[in-house]
This record gives C-alpha cells, structure tokens and sequence, in this order.
C-alpha cells in the first residue's frame, strides 16, 4: 500500500485535500470518485514520479499534436454517427504511431468494459490531463459528449497553431544568430591565428584594435572549454532555481514587468486563460470547478492568484469582472468584454472571443519584436566582423610602415 495526496472539488465547487492509502495511482482516482469528489491532483506522498517512470510513460511517446490529431478524428466519427467503441476501433487501426495505437487500443478496451469515456481517460493522467478528462466528463453527463469533444479539437487546433506560429517566426533570428555566431567563431580561432605568426614574427608593436584581438583570440583557444562550462553551468543553475517554489514566484513576478516582453507574457497569459476558461464553461463544466481547474494548467503563480480571488467572488455572488480589473494583468478591453459577456448571458462566447483577440495581439507582438530584433541581430554580428576586418587590416598597414 502506498500513500497519495490528492486534491479534489466537491459538487459545490469547494476544494477539498487529503490522504489515502492505496496500491496505485488509478485506485486512488478510483477511490476519490467514490467518495462523491473530482479529483483535480493526484500524487504519490513524499516520492516523486522518478525517471524511469517518466521515461516509459505514454506522455514521452504520445505527443501534443497527437493528441490533437485524435480527438479532432474521433469528434469527426462520432458526428458521423459511429459509436465511441467503433470509434476508438477505426482510429486504433489507421494510426501509423505504436504507442499511440496501443493507447487507443487499452481505451477501447476500458469502454468496452463498461467504464465511462472520461474514467478510461483518468487512467493515462500524464497524457490527458485532468481539463481534457473534466470536459468530458462534463459532456458526458449533459449527453453532448460530440460537442465537448469537438470544442476540445478546436480549443487543441488553435492553441497549436498559436505554438507554431511564434515557433515559426523564430526560425530566421536563431538560424542568423547561428550563422553569425559560427561565422565569427571560425574567424577567431582558425583565421585570425594565422596571422597572429606572422605578427609575432615582426616582433614589432600592434595597434590596440589588434592586440584586443589576439587577446580575444588566444583566449578562446585556450580556454574554451572552461567558457563552455561557464555557460552550461550558469544555464542549469538558474533552471534549477527557477524550478524552486521562490525561483518561480520570482521570475512570474519578474516577466510581466519586462520593459519589452512583459506585454507579450500578458497577453499570452489572457489568451490561455480565456480559451481555457470559455472552452470549460461552454462544455457544461460549472463555473466553480472551471475556475479551479484553469488555476491548475495556466502554471503562472500571479494568475493563480488572480483567479482565486476571482473564484472567491463567484462564490459571493459578485461576478468575475471585478477581480480582473483590479489586477495587474488583464487589459481593459478583456475586462469590459468579459462584463458584456456576464451581462448578456453569453460568458462562454465572450471568453472565446477575447482569447482570439489577444491571440492576434500575441502574433502581432511576436512579429513587431522580431522587425526589431532581426536588424539588431545584424548590426552586431556586423559590428564583430567589422571589428576584426579593421583590427587585421590595421596591422597589415603597419607593416608597410615598417623599415626594410
């Protein structure tokens, strides 16, 4: 037997946590739903889900797109008429992926056996996680489960697409960063040291511009490895850090107050937030449960805060408007446009609407940046070969100046 935290939400919408004592994860689940909860967060007390755990899980295998790709087929299928067994069956059979077919195939299996769709999805928690699970759950019980999966497929489609936009804007800076990188690299330690002999062999004075570069020159050559080391070093401290509980909290404070990027982190948080939001409350999910569920996958501990005190005034009765225009981080335009929607009755739409919006907003960032960033990018690396060009061609002169 082993021992499990978990945290749960009531029917009510109240937040419950606790201990059980289980052989597995699944009777764990199990075990919560009996006693009339939805479960929310299930870990195993003290000891964490280890490497190799992790590294034969299904999530290692099946990836985002994947499961993306699936539900958008299966919500096809079903609106076909077909039923979810037969579904799964059809799916399981045309996907070319091992692992994925083996999962399909292990649903199948648990449908098959009696058990709820959404209870066959709690049995892969590192695949599906516990807002894709609640949609359907949601679905299932309003007996609209085609239409929660199929506002699940579009809410993964326009999520991804975001994701490969920005992914895709980035491919030219990094790839000129490279280039330029490389380029001045080679320039340092192979070219710039032959004629570093011939130099040292005149045994005559440098110019400064020179003699900076030889230094610079030297010293990577012989010291490499000590600035790779650096780098790396440096690279997994502050990643280890932030994955503390005060690294964290100090680095979500520190990103929305960025002088150039903090605006792009605002707006991708309102865009994640209201998709996600709308997405839940518009597949039946009731508001309470909603607001703890997106508390949990928005992984910004300044949100988290914000939709806690949001879910604290639905709970009043106040609505959510109010919180949101009291924080830091949600615009005007998204407050107003969420007070409309609790007006008219139509939060859900509403919520969709400004997470389109701001997803614009994102691209439109994203592309303003990178406008700025690509002449950046190359009046530096045009600076360091400049400075090398000058720096050998200063030398070379001087030796014309030299008495033969």
């Amino acid at each position: 037997m082993d021992t499990y935290n978990y945290e749960a939400t009531t029917r009510d919408g109240n937040i419950v946590t606790g201990t059980i004592d289980v052989t597995d994860e699944r009777s764990a689940i199990d075990r919560i739903q009996e006693m009339g909860y939805f479960p929310l967060k299930v870990m195993k007390a003290v000891e964490r889900e280890g490497l190799l755990s992790r590294l034969t899980s299904f999530q290692s295998r099946v990836g985002e797109k994947d499961i993306m790709s699936f539900t958008y087929q299966l919500g096809v299928l079903l609106d076909a008429g077909f039923t979810l067994d037969r579904s799964l069956s059809i799916l399981s059979d045309l996907t070319e992926k091992k692992k994925l077919r083996e999962l399909l195939q292990e649903l199948m299996s648990q449908v098959r056996s009696g058990k709820s769709f959404s209870e066959a999805l709690l049995k892969f928690p590192s695949v599906f996680p516990l807002f894709y699970v609640n949609m359907i759950k949601a679905g299932e019980a309003g007996g609209f489960i085609e239409d929660s999966i199929s506002r699940m497929a579009e809410y993964l489609e326009t999520s991804q697409a975001l994701k490969d936009d920005v992914r895709s804007a980035l491919i030219y800076p990094l790839l000129l960063s490279f280039v330029g990188g490389a380029a001045v690299i080679i320039l340092l330690t192979f070219v710039v040291p032959q004629f570093s002999k011939i130099f040292t062999d005149m045994g005559e004075t440098l110019p400064l511009p020179t003699l900076i570069l030889l230094a610079v020159s030297n010293a990577l050559i012989r010291t490499w490895w000590i600035l790779l080391l650096l780098i790396a070093g440096c690279y997994f401290m502050i990643r280890r850090y932030i994955n503390t509980d005060k690294g964290r909290t100090f680095w979500d404070k520190l990103k929305f107050r960025l002088p150039i990027f903090g605006k792009l982190f605002k707006e991708a948080a309102v865009s994640r937030f209201a998709r996600t939001f709308g997405t839940l409350l518009g597949s039946g999910v009731p508001i309470l449960n909603a607001l703890q569920i997106v508390k949990g996958t928005l992984g910004s501990e300044k949100i988290s805060e914000i939709i806690s005190s949001v879910r604290e005034a639905t709970r009043k009765g106040r609505g959510i408007a109010e919180p949101l225009r009291n924080s830091e981080i949600f615009p005007p335009l998204a407050v107003h446009m969420v007070t409309v929607g609790e007006e008219t009755g139509r939060l859900d739409e509403m919520l969709v609407k400004i997470a389109d919006r701001f997803d614009t907003e994102v691209r439109t960032t994203v592309k303003r940046l990178l406008a700025l960033l690509e002449p950046v990018l190359i009046l530096i690396m045009g600076i360091l070969v400049g400075f090398i060009v000058i720096a050998m061609l200063t030398a070379i002169f001087s030796i014309n100046e030299l008495p033969f």
